[in-house]
Formats: C-alpha cells, sequence, structure tokens
C-alpha cells in the first residue's frame, strides 16, 4: 500500500514539471505583442524626430525675419526723414511717396541707406552710403511691393500730402518645408508699420 506523503510529492512533481516551460501559443502571443511594442516605439521616435526637424527650420526662419523686421524698425524711427520710391541704389532712386519696392532713410547723422527688394531674385537688400556697402537683410520674398506710405487708418496716402504718416511694410516669404516624396512649401507674411520719430 502507497503512503500518502507519495501520492502528494508525485502530484507536486507533475505540478512542476507541467509549470516549468511556456506553450509554444504562449511563447508566440509574447513575441507578437513584444514586436508590436517595438514597432510602435521606433515609429513614435521616427515621428518626433521629423516633427523636430520642421519645427527648427520655422523657428529658425521665423527668427531672422524678426530680426530684420526689427533691425528696419530700429532705422526708420531713428531717422530724419523716409521716402518711399523705387529704385537699387541711391543715385537710381525715384521718389514716388505713396508705394514701391524701394525705401531711402535719412539719419539725423547725414548719408543715406536705401532698402530696396531686388524682385528678379526676391531678397531684400539695404545700401549704406558709409562705406558703399551692400547688405543682405533678407530672402526667399515673394511680394514685388513691400513698402507704403499710410495714414493713421491704414489708408494708402502720399507723403507729401499729409503731416503725419507711417511707412507700412509687407513681406511675403516662402520656405522649403522638406523636399521627399513632394516638395512642401510654408509661406509667411510679416507687416509692421513704423513712424519717424522726427515727425
Amino acid at each position: 500500500m502507497k503512503s500518502l506523503s507519495d501520492n502528494l510529492s508525485r502530484e507536486a512533481l507533475v505540478r512542476a514539471r507541467s509549470a516549468r516551460a511556456f506553450t509554444m501559443t504562449e511563447l508566440m502571443m509574447t513575441m507578437a505583442i513584444f514586436a508590436m511594442v517595438t514597432f510602435a516605439m521606433v515609429s513614435l521616435q521616427l515621428f518626433g524626430f521629423k516633427i523636430n526637424s520642421l519645427t527648427t527650420s520655422k523657428l529658425k526662419f521665423t527668427a531672422a525675419s524678426l530680426k530684420a523686421l526689427d533691425q528696419i524698425q530700429c532705422q526708420v524711427r531713428g531717422a530724419s526723414s523716409v521716402t518711399v520710391g523705387n529704385g537699387t541704389n541711391l543715385a537710381a532712386f525715384s521718389p514716388t511717396g505713396t508705394s514701391g519696392n524701394a525705401l531711402m532713410i535719412q539719419p539725423p547723422t547725414g548719408g543715406a541707406n536705401l532698402l530696396y527688394l531686388a524682385t528678379n531674385t526676391g531678397t531684400l537688400y539695404e545700401f549704406l552710403s558709409l562705406g558703399n556697402r551692400v547688405v543682405t537683410i533678407a530672402s526667399a520674398i515673394t511680394n514685388r511691393v513691400p513698402f507704403l506710405t499710410v495714414d493713421c487708418n491704414g489708408n494708402n496716402t502720399s507723403s507729401s500730402g499729409v503731416e503725419h504718416y507711417a511707412i507700412e511694410m509687407t513681406l511675403q516669404f516662402v520656405q522649403t518645408n522638406y523636399q521627399a516624396p513632394t516638395k512642401v512649401y510654408d509661406y509667411y507674411t510679416f507687416q509692421t508699420a513704423m513712424t519717424p520719430r522726427t515727425q
């Protein structure tokens, strides 16, 4: 006759043997879940890299454009007179007083600077009379007439017809966001109004 402890030890041995390993189905399910989690993590990481590169390029472009606008605003506010017109250098500048691709800034210290948009390249340049230098202010501009003379209500007016006027500057930019699989562009518009403090 068998003792009770032998039966209990055999049952414990059978249970221990059956609990030692996973079945093939359990192993395959575990590997499938692990593969899906790994794929999701890699996809999320790649998406994060893409969004980061897009955001970085937009922030750099915006910062450069705002720096250019701030530089121009400081010059106009500190000028003794500002004239809107057309031209690509001081000798060829023709004042219109209402709208144009160029802005002549005459500082109180003398001389003159000319901001002008080269419409063939879409680049805003500044011609400095001191030193006869040309400096690039901004590029990738799509509009043709960036400077307007406006009154206090924002209506286009002639600078010779009113005592107080402002210069409205509108710059429309285009930037390639990414190129693969197709080119995608972003468009930005920066607009500001400036008045010389001496008015």
